[in-house]
């Protein structure tokens, strides 16, 4: 679920929110549990969120991700189609 999280926010260049998010992966999932995801990888540096009056909208460090560790998402976020299917 997280790698389809992050996969939809590196498509948005404004970010998204939860429920922006689950709308396009088309799956429903309490909003809590999609909190939780967001959290986790707010938590390990893969994402960056940003208040915008009562919602918090995210996107995809990339730049930061790409400088330390140049290609690493993008073979990731690859492999994760490849057996996938997409």
């Amino acid at each position: 679920m997280r790698l389809s999280i992050v996969a939809e926010l590196r498509k948005a260049e404004e970010g998204l929110n939860c429920v922006e998010t689950t709308g396009r992966l088309k799956c429903t999932m309490p909003k809590s549990t999609c909190s939780q995801h967001y959290r986790i990888l707010r938590e390990s540096g893969i994402i960056h969120s940003e208040r915008r009056g009562v919602e918090l909208t995210s996107k995809v460090r990339r730049k930061e991700l790409d400088s330390r560790f140049p290609g690493l998402l993008d073979a990731i976020l690859k492999a994760w189609r490849r057996e996938h299917g997409e």
